[in-house]
């Protein structure tokens, strides 16, 4: 119905003479909308009046696939050193070391992600807040010791 409606008004302006806004405003629509079509028909293209896709062309966080492979297997010979850091500075020195191309440290960092191969910090809360003044059961709040643990009041 729409892909009707749309070879109709280009058909009305083409072959018809009729001008644009006439076409436009007898079909309840928008300038914007026929010009689009104008647009499209003067392409040539054989499919003109069909809707074309808005996903994206181009995917630019993705990494290909022998990248990818390059990040996973190095971080595979890491874990399997004893005592060797495995992290994306790690990662990064090793290619380095091999003067293989490695990509930014949020790529890695990424790629880690996606195959399940990054954890949290257990020993450390992120995000936790660390009190300022210590507050006890019906006392008065009281700063913390100073430098060299010299307490702030007087006797």
């Amino acid at each position: 119905m729409e892909e009707e409606l749309r070879q109709t008004a280009i058909n009305r302006h083409i072959q018809g003479g009729e001008s644009p806004k006439d076409v436009y405003t007898s079909l309840n629509r928008s300038k914007k909308w026929f010009f689009k079509w104008l647009i499209r028909y003067r392409t040539g293209a054989p499919d003109w009046f069909k809707e074309q896709s808005r996903a994206p062309k181009t995917r630019p966080s993705e990494i290909d696939h022998k990248a990818k492979e390059l990040i996973l297997s190095t971080r595979q010979k890491l874990v399997a050193a004893p005592y060797a850091q495995i992290g994306v500075s790690a990662i990064k020195w090793e290619l380095k070391k091999q003067d293989l191309p490695f990509p930014s440290d949020s790529t890695i960092n990424r790629v880690l992600k996606r195959e399940g191969l990054v954890k949290k910090n257990s020993l450390c809360v992120q995000g936790g807040r660390i009190p300022l003044l210590h507050r006890g059961l019906g006392m008065q709040q009281h700063p913390p010791d100073g430098p060299g643990g010299a307490a702030l009041h007087q006797r």
